[in-house]
């Protein structure tokens, strides 16, 4: 009998190499299946994990006090195991087939920065090396609040996705999924271009476009920390992170009347439902713009 432990090990090496999925989402899936192997305890056999033993799991889990959507995110990931191990004639069948569970998740509005807040976190970004060393950071910023990239979309660029007479960025997105984002900004793509030649001077085509100090590939930490820096040193009273610069591209489209459709393709999103939730914020941004111009007031 296959024992669980060894059988997580087995499917985490088929996320990696046969399925190529993020290193994020391997991250995720090694952490929450060991979560899972700590409560089912390792020695276990995986036939006789039942639907029951992971309606357990997820109750205790809301014991601990765990969010809704990390909860969710665990039942997904067991889905997927043990659907692996189905296809792979371990068990007979997937406990979790006919498994049905609702959570009650609150749906929040992504968080946008400012057209002001974005024109000061890229000045600084710009002008102080010791904030960004290697510079490099303004790019990725503005690259990422134009196009709507993921931060981990951003540092998995290679200098052979890079089109700058064309303007357009091949974008390795979630599942192996690939799409086209366009940088049609005259001055954001002569710096792409400036930032690509130089980068091509001391790699090749298949050299990444962002790398940190000693040459090697950013990390979404890294950037992530540059951010943090950049906005430490700035006029910008609240923390900034990368993922907002992400939902800044999609409500600014929005705002600008971009159809959702396209909005939906840049963003690499699956479902427009995903991509429909930034109508929320856009409709916001209108209605605070209608109450200062309060055009009834010009009745009177």
């Amino acid at each position: 009998m296959q024992q669980l432990d060894p059988t997580i090990a087995d499917f985490i090496a088929h996320c990696r190499h046969a399925k190529a999925l993020s290193p994020h989402t391997v991250r995720a899936y090694t952490q929450d299946l060991a979560d899972f192997s700590s409560f089912a305890t390792q020695e276990r056999s995986i036939s006789t994990v039942s639907g029951s033993d992971v309606e357990q799991y997820l109750q205790g889990l809301n014991r601990r006090g765990l969010s809704p959507a990390t909860i969710k995110r665990r039942l997904g990931c067991l889905k997927v195991f043990f659907q692996w191990l189905a296809s792979t004639k371990a068990i007979s069948d997937s406990p979790l087939e006919q498994f049905k569970l609702t959570i009650k998740q609150v749906r929040r509005l992504p968080r946008a920065i400012s057209r002001k807040e974005l024109r000061e976190l890229v000045r600084v970004a710009s002008s102080s090396t010791t904030v960004t060393p290697k510079g490099a950071t303004d790019l990725g910023i503005l690259l990422m609040a134009t196009t709507g990239i993921r931060v981990a979309e951003l540092v998995a660029l290679k200098l052979g996705d890079i089109d700058t007479l064309g303007g357009q960025v091949r974008v390795h997105g979630k599942g192996s999924r690939e799409r086209t984002v366009f940088v049609t900004n005259t001055d954001l793509l002569r710096k792409l271009k400036a930032h690509a030649s130089a980068r091509l001077k001391v790699s090749n085509i298949d050299g990444h476009l962002f790398v940190n100090q000693r040459g090697a590939p950013l990390t979404t930490a890294a950037f992530r920390a540059r951010v943090r820096k950049t906005c430490d040193a700035s006029k910008i009273k609240r923390r900034i992170t990368p993922h907002m610069l992400r939902h800044t591209a999609a409500t600014l489209l929005l705002e600008e009347g971009v159809d959702i459709r396209i909005v939906q393709r840049l963003l690499g999103h699956q479902s427009i439902s995903t991509t429909e939730i930034y109508t929320h914020v856009a409709d916001m941004t209108l209605r605070k713009a209608l109450v200062r111009a309060d055009l009834a007031r010009l009745l009177n």
